[in-house]
C-alpha cells in the first residue's frame, strides 16, 4: 500500500506514563506518518497513580509526564477519557499490579489494549483480564519488546527451536517478586522460541532457573542483579546453534509498535493469549519455586 492510499494513523493513547517506554513510544511514533515506526501516533495519556512503596513510579512520574506533555501530549484527568478519544490504548505504567485495574477499565470500550512487558503478576489475574478482554470484544496484547528485535527473530529463524539459554539483568523492585520485574523479559523470549506447554519451574538454584516442557526441551534463564542493557542467548534448533544479543534502548521498541499497529489493523493478537498466560504461569511458578526450594508445576 502507497502512502498516498494508506489508512490514516491510529490514535494511540497512553496508560501510565511512569517509564521510559512512555517518551520513547511518542518519539517513535511521530506523526504516524514520517516517524520512525508509521501508522501510529500518540494522541492523548493519563499520567496514572504511583504507589508510594515503588519507587521507579513515585520518583519518576512527574519527570515524565513533563516529557510527554513537552512532546505535544495532552494529560486527561481519567483512563477512560484517553479511552473515548483513542482507538487503541499503551499500558505503560512501571508497576505490574497496576495493570490488572487499569486494564479492567479500559476493556469495556471494547478497543485494542497493550499491556507492557509484566502482563500481570498471578495467573488468576491475567485469566480474568483475557476473560473480560474477549467479554467485552476487546484485543489483549502484550509482549517484551525484545521478542520483536531483528537479533531475536533472526536467531529463532523459522522454528524448530529445542533450547534456549538466556543471560540478562534481572534486578527487582518492590512488590515484584523473583522473575516477575526484569527477569519477565527471559521468560518472554524463552516462551516466543519454544512456545506453551511449560511443566515445571526449576528456580531452587541460585545461579539459573530452568524450564521444562512436556515434550523434555528446555530452557535456562540466568543473570546478575545489577541492571545492564544487554541481553544474549543461544537458540539450539534443528539448523544448528544461533547466539543473539539483544541491546535495550529506544530503537529496541520499534518492533514492538510495529507489531502494535499490525495487530490493531488486522484484529490478530500480536502475542497469542496462550503465550501471554504461559508467560505469566511461569513467573508466578519461579516465584514458588524459589520459596519452597523445589520444583514447580506452573498454573495453565
Amino acid at each position: 500500500m502507497t502512502a498516498r492510499h494508506a489508512p490514516p494513523p491510529l490514535r494511540f493513547g497512553l496508560i501510565g506514563v511512569d517509564s521510559p517506554h512512555a517518551p520513547s513510544f511518542v518519539r517513535l511514533f511521530g506523526d504516524g506518518v514520517t516517524g520512525t515506526v508509521p501508522g501510529g501516533t500518540i494522541v492523548s495519556a493519563w499520567k496514572g497513580e504511583a504507589a508510594q512503596d515503588f519507587p521507579l513510579g513515585r520518583d519518576r512520574i512527574g519527570a515524565f509526564a513533563d516529557e510527554v506533555t513537552g512532546l505535544g501530549v495532552p494529560l486527561r484527568a481519567t483512563p477512560e477519557e484517553v479511552a473515548a478519544e483513542c482507538d487503541a490504548l499503551l499500558v505503560v505504567a512501571s508497576d505490574a499490579r497496576t495493570h490488572p485495574a487499569y486494564f479492567t477499565r479500559l476493556a469495556p470500550f471494547g478497543k485494542p489494549v497493550y499491556v507492557d512487558t509484566r502482563f500481570a503478576l498471578t495467573s488468576s489475574e491475567a485469566r480474568a483480564m483475557t476473560a473480560s478482554a474477549r467479554s467485552h470484544g476487546c484485543l489483549p496484547l502484550a509482549g517484551s519488546p525484545k521478542r520483536f528485535t531483528p537479533e531475536f527473530r533472526k536467531a529463532l529463524g523459522s522454528g524448530g527451536a529445542e533450547r534456549i539459554d538466556l543471560t540478562g539483568p534481572l534486578p527487582t523492585q518492590p512488590g515484584h517478586p523473583t522473575l516477575a520485574w526484569y527477569g519477565v523479559h527471559l521468560v518472554d523470549l524463552a516462551v516466543a522460541a519454544l512456545g506453551p506447554g511449560c511443566v515445571l519451574v526449576d528456580a531452587t538454584a541460585g545461579d539459573r532457573t530452568t524450564l521444562t516442557w512436556g515434550d523434555g526441551r528446555t530452557a535456562t534463564l540466568g543473570g546478575k542483579e545489577e541492571w545492564s542493557p544487554l541481553t544474549t542467548g543461544r537458540i539450539t534448533a534443528s539448523h544448528g546453534i544461533r547466539d543473539f544479543a539483544v541491546e535495550a534502548g529506544p530503537p529496541m521498541l520499534t518492533g514492538l509498535l510495529a507489531s502494535l499497529v499490525q495487530a490493531c489493523r488486522t484484529g490478530t493478537p500480536n502475542v497469542p493469549v496462550t503465550e501471554v498466560l504461559a508467560i505469566v504461569g511461569i513467573v508466578e511458578a519461579a516465584h514458588r519455586s524459589r520459596t519452597s526450594g523445589a520444583p514447580v508445576r506452573p498454573e495453565h
